[in-house]
């Protein structure tokens, strides 16, 4: 089941949550507005495929590139980490330097995170519980984060098979590995980003809601709260409800069930200043054109102004074959629906 099927068959199941009437407001740097792009793989292309993704990413207008996906394996107390299912000993030596150009060789800087987990890849998380958090940050740090010059990683847990009923019990399963893993890289990486990747049915469930999870009682964000914000710089929120919304569109849906119901939760989970959160994540081949994705930052931007961090904060792409041959209109669209919702771009 793809994860817009599974959206599909799940957004039935939720009861719809009251917003009372008020305005919460924010400030926002011109930093904190950002363009998401998630890249495909680097893993096992050739040298010169590489570097043409590299001259194509960097002239675009996306200022955050997610590489995807990092998985790791135990096996005889060993720990083996892969990125997209190549060991970092076996990828290309020219890849760092080809990051290095990525990041700061085309004007504006561009971060670039690694994404943990990914569709099917709940045993990554399994391994990085068994192995132990601090261990696994150690090594994911010695063979990937300093060497390719990284700038944080997104957490992706996705556990691919079942129903609603699944996805939840997995995150209650392995919330407090999340959320462990986000303080301890934090801890390590300070000025590093920690992003998670929720479908925003799950977002809605096990975000919003302040439900407790195994080893966590007062849940996630409660778990990373800081004094001065949260170790969670935002979430991407993978959003391909299209057209399937039954009964509201998809401004109220982002409203009533997400910002909302996180703008008064910040509060309860003692986070001093809002987190950037919910950076809508679109899907060209779930029948999402740039027009789509364009309408739908408009009409979140109308819809919830008054919430989180005053306007729609970002959008994104998941993989880059999908755009790679109209990267440029993509890129400028998304940069000017965001602009429309706010001049500080």
């Amino acid at each position: 089941m793809l994860r817009r099927e599974f959206l599909k068959a799940s957004l039935g199941a939720f009861a719809a949550n009251a917003l009372a009437p008020g305005a919460i407001a924010s400030a926002q740097s011109r930093e904190t507005r950002r363009i998401l792009y998630v890249l495909g793989r680097f893993s096992q292309s050739k040298p010169k495929a590489m570097q043409a993704a590299v001259e194509t990413l960097g002239g675009s207008g996306f200022n955050v590139i997610v590489l995807s996906f990092l998985q790791a394996q135990l096996a005889a107390g060993k720990l083996t980490l892969l990125y997209d299912g190549t060991e970092f000993s076996a990828l290309a030596p020219q890849l760092p330097a080809m990051l290095a150009r990525l990041r700061s060789g085309f004007g504006g800087r561009k971060r670039i995170m690694l994404s943990i987990g990914g569709w099917q890849n709940l045993p990554t998380f399994q391994t990085i519980r068994s192995f132990g958090v601090p261990a696994f940050v150690r090594q994911l740090t010695e063979q990937a984060i300093a060497p390719f010059g990284l700038d944080g990683i997104d957490l992706d847990l996705e556990p691919q098979t079942g129903g609603l009923e699944h996805w939840r019990e997995v995150h209650v399963e392995y919330g407090a590995t999340l959320a462990a893993l986000t303080n301890e890289y934090k801890r390590v990486h300070p000025t590093h980003l920690v992003t998670h990747a929720p479908i925003s049915v799950i977002a809605a469930e096990m975000y919003v809601k302040p439900a407790p999870l195994a080893g966590l009682q007062d849940g996630l964000l409660a778990a990373t709260h800081t004094p001065n914000g949260n170790n969670i710089d935002w979430l991407n929120i993978q959003f391909y409800e299209g057209g399937v919304v039954v009964g509201e569109s998809i401004a109220d849906y982002y409203r009533e069930r997400l910002a909302g119901p996180l703008a008064r939760l910040h509060a309860r989970a003692r986070v001093a200043k809002p987190i950037e959160f919910l950076t809508p994540l679109f899907e060209p081949s779930a029948k999402q054109p740039l027009s789509f994705c364009r309408q739908t930052i408009a009409s979140i931007d109308a819809r919830c102004a008054d919430l989180h961090s005053g306007r729609v904060n970002g959008a994104g792409l998941w993989d880059y074959s999908q755009i790679r041959t109209s990267i440029g209109d993509w890129s400028a669209g998304f940069a000017s629906a965001l602009s429309a919702a706010s001049k500080e771009l």
